[in-house]
């Protein structure tokens, strides 16, 4: 019991913070594969952000929420969330996502599930919450409803810090 106190009270406090990532991904959508019109090729455009925790350098694994929304060449919204689980491999990192959407289609609101392979360099801040990320993915989407949703897509995940730059240089440039 003593030993048990004297290790509890000795305990050191983690210093993992939360890290958020945020990005835009573009690419290219292999949608309606289970459809009897499909599959036909489209242009995805999205949006992603992740809430990672027990990451206190770049070499440890994270996990943590995601939400994202997206659209395939803008006939769908779809926006949803799930699980992200970054395993870093040394300069660059993969990260594991899973989750569920809701999705409006021509067909009306229908639910699906997600997978998602993330791999690329993925920064970890010590000094901030925020942390950059970029790089490729492959994702997996499937719906649940009557549309026959089975999608493909494979693109860039973009950090959102990078497209704010330009308008920063620029407030910067005249502000001085």
């Amino acid at each position: 019991m003593t030993a048990a106190a004297v290790t509890v009270a000795a305990a050191i406090p983690a210093g993992a913070h939360p890290q958020v990532t945020a990005g835009a991904t573009t690419g290219l959508a292999l949608t309606d594969a289970r459809a009897e019109n499909g599959p036909r090729a489209a242009y995805h455009l999205g949006a992603r952000l992740d809430l990672l925790f027990l990451r206190e350098k770049p070499r440890d694994m994270a996990i943590g929420p995601y939400v994202d929304v997206m659209t395939a060449a803008f006939d769908t919204f779809e926006g949803g969330g799930g699980i992200a689980w970054l395993v870093p491999t040394g300069a660059t990192a993969f990260v594991f996502s899973g989750g569920a959407f809701g999705r409006t289609s021509r067909f009306g609101w229908e639910p699906g599930v997600a997978g998602t392979v993330f791999w690329g360099p993925r920064s970890y801040n010590f000094h901030s919450v925020y942390a950059v990320g970029v790089g490729l993915f492959a994702q997996g989407r499937y719906g649940l409803g009557d549309g026959k949703q089975a999608d493909a897509i494979i693109g860039l995940q973009l950090d959102l810090e990078y497209l704010a730059l330009p308008f920063v240089f620029a407030y910067e440039a005249l502000a001085h």
